[in-house]
């Protein structure tokens, strides 16, 4: 039998383990576009057309810094290569920070997914607050922090033709395994520890509207955890549904899909440790101060305080310490999340990490830099000088396009998703019906997660979903609370009851959607729940 330190050990480990998983998986996909991003900057524009596109010559630099940090793809761990290749190109520091901030907060697929989840007003006035924010911190950086021009490092443009497209896949992969590496270990460890140290279930009655800490409670837990910004938007859909805490959401947008301890860390030995400490309790201040300001104004009217959030259960440890057989349950979660979250990022990732040790050896006999700047004796037919101007315009209209072509992806048509949706409801509700309690946990978030991508879909289809879809989509996620509470608790006492109620609130809105035009068909689940005309 196991000693009480050795379960201790396990208990910390285990935890540790899946929360590590969890956020290499969420987090890989979007390092990578980071990586790929700053390696763009460096070899297709060059220093001057980047300090250009970030208005170094102009006042509107933080207005282009925040525009374009909207419009990249990336985590606050992915915008750690590009503001370190932003530096590099001479870009001002004040915009770097605007930048910085901004790019983890909002993308056009986060800013669908927070539209459809809370009310519209809230998420601009979130968006509006945050605008403050980073121009607020940026102004204070350049006029008061800013000590002096940084000294540039100057790359010239590779060769027009093959060797710019290798340049880019030379330098994403160099940048993979180079310093940005280490202060994304720093912030994925950041947010490991947390996690593990954390009790379970500890910020579950922490972010209620009646808490007047809450806002200051997350802040303070926000800034070492690591939560992508579909993930954060997630969380605080769910908070304006579940009458939690406004102030506590705005915190946990701002410090904590926004900023990491491994973003801090370079900004502080780059910029000087003092002035971070400086910025830091800035924005900490800031943050906090706009949360108590917008907490009363925007609670959503009509709702019902839940008592309770299970928003937060992925930052704290999931394992109870008196839990047995946590190494097996940790395997098991972390296999089921993988098959459900992996898009392929870690196999990129490690690809590229690959592909750099590779060129770290190569470049002890063999001249990178030099090949890419030496012009072939023939050029191919093909090889034409493109102007940056037109490069800059296709690079923005590019990742506008792929940003709505993967929100079209991410949010598939309703009547696709509620097939999936139907089977996967089944699954929660007979896992819960058997205590299968493991299994039910599964299929419970996984609807949870596609009723929320329904509403999305239609949204982004439709220009609006109805008040009626909207309601049973919300009394639909309420009864999965209650059962997810009560599998959570190991609760057998009323278990069947709540899984009946998900049931029949998932037939209710599954016929809502399946008729919001009219539209007459057999529902997926074996109920003709259609109305007639």
């Amino acid at each position: 039998m196991p000693t009480l330190p050795t379960m201790f050990i396990e208990y910390y480990f285990a935890a540790g383990t899946l929360r590590l998983a969890q956020v290499i998986i969420y987090s890989s996909l979007w390092i990578v576009i980071g990586c790929f991003i700053a390696a763009i900057f460096r070899r297709m524009l060059g220093e001057e057309k980047v300090r250009r596109i970030f208005g170094n010559e102009t006042r509107w630099g933080l207005v282009f810094g925040w525009l374009i940090g909207m419009l990249l793809p990336v985590c606050s761990l992915g915008v750690i290569p590009i503001v370190r290749e932003m530096h590099r190109a001479g870009v001002n520091r004040g915009t770097i920070v605007a930048f910085g901030l901004t790019a983890p907060l909002f993308n056009p697929m986060s800013v669908l997914y927070g539209l459809t989840l809370s009310d519209p007003i809230a998420i601009l006035s979130f968006s509006l607050c945050a605008l403050v924010i980073v121009s607020l911190l940026g102004l204070i950086w350049d006029r008061l922090l800013n000590t002096g021009n940084d000294e540039l490092e100057t790359t010239q443009t590779p060769s027009v033709g093959i060797k710019r497209s290798v340049a880019v896949f030379y330098s994403a992969c160099k940048e993979m395994v180079g310093p940005s590496l280490v202060y994304i270990v720093v912030g994925v460890l950041a947010s490991v520890m947390l996690a593990a140290l954390l009790p379970k279930g500890y910020l579950q009655s922490h972010v209620e509207r009646d808490n007047l800490m809450a806002p200051v409670t997350v802040a303070l837990v926000a800034t070492p955890i690591y939560s992508t910004p579909l993930l954060a938007m997630s969380q605080i859909g769910g908070m304006f549904q579940h009458g939690n805490s406004i102030g506590a959401a705005f915190s946990l947008l701002i410090l904590g899909a926004g900023i990491n301890v491994g973003l801090l860390l370079w900004f502080g030995k780059t910029y000087g440790f003092g002035r971070v400490v400086v910025f830091f309790a800035l924005l900490m201040g800031t943050t906090v101060g706009l949360a108590y300001v917008i907490d009363e104004p925007l609670y959503p009217k009509g709702v019902e305080p839940a008592g309770h959030s299970h928003a937060f259960d992925v930052y704290s440890n999931p394992f109870s310490p008196d839990q047995s057989g946590v190494f097996l349950a940790a395997q098991y979660k972390v296999t089921d999340f993988w098959n459900s979250n992996e898009l392929g990022g870690t196999y990129l990732i490690g690809a590229m990490i690959i592909f750099g040790l590779v060129f770290s050896a190569i470049d002890r006999s063999f001249d990178f830099e030099n090949w890419f700047v030496t012009e072939n004796e023939s050029k191919a037919r093909l090889d034409k000088e493109v102007p940056g101007w037109v490069l800059g315009m296709t690079v923005v209209a590019g990742l506008i396009y792929a940003s709505v072509m993967g929100c079209y992806l991410y949010y598939p048509p309703p009547e696709d998703l509620l097939g999936d949706l139907a089977a996967i409801n089944t699954e929660a509700v007979v896992s819960a019906k058997t205590k299968d309690w493991e299994a039910a946990e599964k299929w419970i978030a996984y609807s949870d997660d596609l009723s929320r991508r329904l509403e999305v879909g239609v949204y982004l289809r439709e220009g609006s979903v109805g008040e009626f879809q909207s309601q049973k989509a919300r009394y639909y996620r309420e009864e999965l609370d209650a059962l997810k509470a009560a599998v959570e608790t190991r609760n057998t006492a009323n278990i069947q009851e709540l899984a009946m109620n998900v049931s029949k609130a998932y037939l209710r809105m599954s016929s809502s959607f399946r008729n919001r035009s009219g539209a007459k068909s057999q529902s997926t689940d074996g109920s003709n729940l259609d109305p007639e005309p």
